[in-house]
This record gives C-alpha cells, structure tokens and sequence, in this order.
C-alpha cells in the first residue's frame, strides 16, 4: 500500500461516523513548530488514524505517529537521533467545557468543521519529545574527555607527591 502526504482540512466527525483509517507521511514540510524549536526530522514519518464512534457515539481518533528526530543529547551536546512513536486515543470535542465530561481513558481534541492531520501528529510528537534527551550509552564530548583526563592527571600528580614527603618526627624521639 503506497501512502501520501496527510490530506489538510479533514472532517473528523464524518470520517468518525464512516470508521475510516487514514495513514500518511509526514515531512520536514509538514512539522513547522518542530523546524521553529531547532530540531531536524529524520524523513519520511507516518502517521496513522483511526476515526471511529465508541460506545456511547463519541467520535474517536485512535492516532499513531512515527518519526525519528534529531535533538542535541544534554551530556555531550553533540546530535543523536531519537525515535518517537508517540499514540492517543481522542475523543473529538467542540468546546473547551466538553473536556469535563470525557471518561479519563481519552485525550480532548477540540475541533472545528474541519482538522489537519499534520497538526494532530505535530502536536503528539512535541508532546513525546524529552525535557533532556541523553544518549543510551554513556558519551563524552571530546572537550569533556579532555577535562577528566586532566582533573585525572592533577590528582594522581598530587597523590604521588603526597607519598614522597618526609615523615613527621615528634621531637624528642630517635
């Protein structure tokens, strides 16, 4: 199956009420508050939703992201690549005081007449990104590697002339 770039201006409510499934790619293009915070997309994206009404006729998006992304890793301020595959469960609402009402198993999602999908899967995978990304495996830019092998250096310097001073006599003994 071959998929496309998120169709823009979608009615949700309909697509809920037809329980349709939608799967696109997501671009550089496409994620503007990503560019803007500094962070390069790692293409192409996907972004899957499933619009369907649950039990009680709430209009549902079960929605799927996956995106791979580059941040600067706070330890070694040199780039890593995280991988995100962020999902929620919405329910569609139409204003701010309908959030109130929804069970806790759903995310509000307010709406209009019409929603962009590439705006729903932005705002998931800004949700998933970490306060302070760190690489898995402990790293070291070659600054701080520098650093510690002088701070090392200084004190092995001082802990082999701490062991040549004389010994202290008390006077009065041979």
């Amino acid at each position: 199956m071959k998929t496309g770039a998120l169709p823009k201006q979608l009615d949700l409510r309909g697509l809920a009420a037809r329980g349709v499934e939608i799967t696109g790619t997501l671009s550089s293009d496409d994620l503007p508050r990503l560019i803007e915070a500094g962070l390069q997309v790692v293409e192409p994206g996907s972004a899957t939703f499933r619009c369907r009404r649950d039990e009680t006729g709430r209009y549902v998006v079960e929605v799927q992201v996956r995106a791979q992304v580059v941040m600067q890793c706070q330890r070694c301020l040199s780039d890593m690549t995280l991988s995100l595959t962020p999902s929620a469960l919405m329910a569609c609402i139409w204003a701010d005081e309908d959030a109130s009402d929804l069970p806790d198993t759903y995310e509000p999602l307010l709406v209009g007449e019409a929603a962009d999908l590439s705006d729903i899967a932005e705002e998931e995978i800004l949700l998933a990104l970490p306060v302070s990304p760190l690489h898995e495996t402990e790293c070291k830019s070659a600054e701080q590697t520098a650093a510690l092998r002088e701070d090392e250096a200084v004190a092995t310097s001082s802990e082999t002339s701490a062991g040549r001073e004389k010994p202290v006599r008390c006077a009065g003994t041979a």
